[in-house]
Formats: structure tokens, sequence, C-alpha cells
């Protein structure tokens, strides 16, 4: 699994409303590869690529946090699956929710980027990204806030 080359993700202010304020941008590109040959992988072994956010921490307070819980994403599957077992995860809302029906627990949790059903059914090359969505309360105290994105690929049977 790698990451695009990225100098960390700027969420700019977009969508806000008179219920929340919102910050979106883009997760960059993220690639796992499976080089492996199909007769390799044991039967129903699958992987997944799950993400979650630290607390978001004020630049200029340290006291000053916004939890994981108000980050969401949509994942997208930038790469086109040539047998439909590789697929992007559902996406999550803030616990601000954001009208979309999503579930709304942000990315407090370890939450599913992309996964595939059955290893063995799509070798090679996957690459996804997600449109994020940092929804908080109007009174949020305004500043720069750094958060680290946790991006964990797991091979299981």
């Amino acid at each position: 699994m790698t990451v695009a080359d990225n100098d960390g993700v700027s969420l700019q202010e977009n969508g806000s409303d008179a219920t929340a304020r919102q910050f979106v941008g883009t997760l960059p590109t993220v690639t796992v590869t499976d080089t492996r040959q199909p007769e390799d992988i044991p039967a129903g072994e699958f992987w997944a690529v799950v993400g979650q956010s630290s607390q978001f921490v004020a630049a200029d307070d340290p006291a000053k946090t916004i939890g994981p819980e108000y980050l969401g994403w949509k994942p997208r599957l930038l790469s086109q699956s040539t047998t439909g077992a590789v697929a992007a995860g559902e996406p999550v809302s803030s616990v601000i929710g954001d009208g979309t029906g999503a579930p709304e627990v942000g990315l407090e949790g370890q939450e599913l980027l992309v996964s595939t059903a059955n290893s063995a059914d799509e070798i090679g090359t996957s690459q996804v990204n997600a449109d994020l969505a940092l929804r908080t309360s109007t009174d949020v105290a305004a500043g720069e806030y750094h958060s680290t994105l946790t991006l964990s690929l797991f091979n299981q049977s």
C-alpha cells in the first residue's frame, strides 16, 4: 500500500450552514498492489484498507481540540475493478450529520476505505481516494488544527 506524495491535506471551508461549519478536502490517492498469483492465495482470503483519524489539535493552543468523530469521508474507487471484487467503502458522516443518510460516526474508529471480497478474484493494482468533510458545531474555535489520518492494510481469511 502506498499513498501519493503530499504535504498533507488542507481542508477549506465550504458548505457551512446554520447547523454546522464544514471544511472539505480530498484524501491523496491510495494504491494497493497485490502481486501474488491467484493459486498462491488461500481460498476466501481478502484484504481491506481502513482509516482512523486522530484528534484535531489547534496549532496555537493544544488545549483546543476537535474530536475525530467530526471527520467523515466518502471513498471513491479510482481504478476500474474488472471483476467487481474490489470496492470502495461506504461513506461515513461526521457526528453532525450531513443529510446523506451515511452513518454519523466519523473516523473515530476504523472505517473501511477499500476492500476486496476475494483476493484471488482480482490481482493487480487498485486505487482509491476519498472526499473528506470535517463538520463541526458553529461555535468551534477558529484557527489552524492538525490531525493524522492513519491507514492500515489488513490481509484476512
